[in-house]
């Protein structure tokens, strides 16, 4: 009798295990600069003095803790969607963001374009990070719509946020349609986690299946792009 056993390659796995050391790396410096947050409130508590120095160092700590965040979900979407350009594009911007914000905050800038910019950034490496986040769950086929209405949505309440922002636009009615846009947002973004808990209703009592098409003698692909080594195994 042969029995065929299916695993990651080596390649697969070297991906994996990068990307699994980024989110740990990424999640040791959220809570490296969160203590090292509650260390500035602390000290400031048990001084009773928090001057501008201390203001400059918590915001620099927060506005770092916010880039990590924002940049594990980017690793995840590239670990789960294997998107690598795309979300090194997402940690590129919340690294940006944090550089803007922190930059502008220990050189004291003024300048409102600056501030403009930063808040541009800000806005991209947030929308990237939430529309990762709503890519991130496997659902079902009938179900992916949130994986392009999502983004979309997103992307449309940047560009109106934006066009706020830098006073493009400041009608009555493009602040309504804003206002309604971003309900949408939050509609989807909580309709996600119930598409999954029925996803996962439906799939707890069926053995999970993979069709993988053969691409060479010992190496089979699935719908993803993902490859597989079968090894023959003789009892």
């Amino acid at each position: 009798m042969v029995t065929m056993t299916v695993g990651l390659s080596s390649k697969q796995k070297g991906r994996a295990m990068k990307s699994n050391e980024l989110k740990r790396t990424l999640l040791r410096i959220f809570i490296g600069f969160l203590i090292a947050t509650a260390c500035v409130a602390i000290v400031s508590v048990l001084t009773g003095e928090f001057g501008e120095f201390q203001a400059k160092v918590l915001v620099t700590t927060l506005t770092i803790s916010a880039a990590s965040i924002c940049s594990m979900s980017s690793a995840a979407f590239i670990e789960v969607r294997r998107q690598r350009i795309l979300g090194g594009f997402g940690i590129g911007l919340a690294c940006a963001a944090a550089l803007f914000v922190i930059g502008g905050v220990w050189a004291e800038a003024s300048d409102v374009n600056y501030w403009r910019t930063s808040m541009t950034s800000i806005v991209l490496a947030v929308a990237f990070a939430h529309g990762f986040l709503l890519c991130l769950p496997n659902l079902s086929p009938t179900h992916r719509w949130v994986f392009v209405v999502g983004p979309v949505l997103i992307g449309i309440l940047v560009v109106q946020g934006l066009g706020l922002l830098w006073e493009i636009v400041d009608s009555e009615l493009f602040i309504r349609s804003m206002i309604v846009n971003s309900i949408l947002v939050v509609l989807v973004t909580l309709i996600v986690p119930i598409l999954m808990r029925i996803n996962d209703a439906r799939t707890s009592d069926v053995p999970m299946t993979r069709l993988l098409k053969q691409e060479r003698e010992d190496v089979w692909v699935d719908s993803e792009g993902k490859r597989y080594r079968v090894i023959p195994q003789s009892e």
